[in-house]
């Protein structure tokens, strides 16, 4: 994939040295350095901002696509170059040739070529970028189906309980009133904190006002105290933000799901956290999860290296969110801790 990038390039970066020096082949001196120098800036300035914006995204998800295809695909650019350099360079270098010469004609075919080709690949990259965004979507929308059930259940889990409060609150006041009529003042302290305590208990945590995040957050907060893991939640995300409610669940659900998993593959002896700090400011979403985890934990590049069979596919799709919003996603180890950190941008 290096290989294919690199002689891509290279192509590149001939091309336009060609088309440079052609348009600049007629003038002398001072006018034919500035007509180089200019041609070759506007050139670039076009190639640049177009690779980036429209290439480079798919491109990204296409390395891990294509794996070990990549061995035959660096083939089309190393042909392409070996076709510049015999057209351009032998028998005669191209700044030799005449307006008329064939070789000019030979030239722009082969970059014709290589425009059709390319072409030809960023088609086929975007066809399979799109089934794999489309596969990606599916589940997290399978994900997100998980999680507004268990958002549900608990909602009827309130409104049941609220229903139950309903219909003690008679018995409730006439206890009240019955130990203060009696001036038995310790005992109805006690019963009052033993009547908040009881709702604490049954009733779940509102995190912020985003219903997906809170969601999300519900979900897996209720997950890792039946693990009887240490958590703690710092979040504020309104509810409304510029960010796709699937990618928001990709994000929050794959990072949270990966913090639990890593918690659980722990011994039972060993104290297991999870720290979620969450903000949304300046129409940006800043997220850093940092639990414990094992020690030894590699890391392939920037990715951590999954021991779950099959697993790994969370990570990517967090680096991937974060790009497609021109943001950021890091992850590392340090003193039995891994840290996630993701940035989004507000589209």
């Amino acid at each position: 994939m290096s290989l294919f990038s690199f002689l891509t390039f290279v192509n590149v970066y001939i091309s336009i040295g060609f088309f440079g020096d052609t348009v600049a082949s007629g003038l002398e001196g001072n006018a034919a350095v500035a007509t180089l120098i200019v041609i070759r800036t506007i050139l670039y300035l076009m190639i640049v901002p177009l690779l980036f914006k429209y290439v480079k995204p798919r491109f990204r998800n296409l390395v891990e696509t294509l794996d070990k295809e990549w061995r035959t695909a660096f083939l089309v650019p190393f042909t392409f170059l070996i076709l510049q350099i015999v057209v351009l360079y032998y028998p005669e270098a191209y700044w030799h040739w005449s307006l008329n010469a064939w070789s000019r004609i030979i030239i722009m075919t082969v970059y014709g070529l290589f425009l059709a080709v390319y072409y030809l690949l960023y088609i086929q990259a975007s066809a399979i970028v799109e089934k794999y965004a489309l596969e990606k979507r599916q589940l997290l929308m399978v994900q997100q189906e998980k999680l507004w059930e268990a958002e549900l259940s608990r909602q009827k889990a309130t409104a049941v309980l609220a229903a139950q409060q309903r219909h003690d609150l008679h018995h409730h006041n006439t206890v009240v009133m019955g130990l203060l009529q009696s001036g038995e003042i310790e005992k109805l302290q006690l019963y009052m904190k033993s009547f908040d305590s009881t709702i604490d208990v049954q009733n779940s945590s509102s995190y912020c006002l985003n219903p997906i995040a809170n969601s999300i957050v519900n979900y897996y907060a209720h997950q890792a105290r039946s693990e009887q893991i240490k958590t703690g939640f710092d979040i504020n995300i309104p509810e409304s933000i510029g960010i796709d409610p699937v990618d928001l669940t990709c994000i929050l659900g794959n990072a949270l799901e990966n913090a639990l998993e890593a918690c659980q593959r722990l011994p039972k002896d060993q104290v297991k956290e999870i720290m979620v700090k969450a903000i949304y400011l300046d129409h940006r979403l800043r997220v850093r999860i940092e639990n414990t985890c094992d020690a030894n934990i590699e890391f392939d590049g920037e990715l951590p290296v999954t021991k779950k069979v099959g697993g790994g596919t969370g990570t990517r799709s967090i680096l991937y969110t974060a790009e497609r919003y021109d943001g950021t996603a890091g992850f590392s180890a340090v003193d039995g801790k891994f840290i996630a950190q993701i940035v989004l941008n507000e589209k």
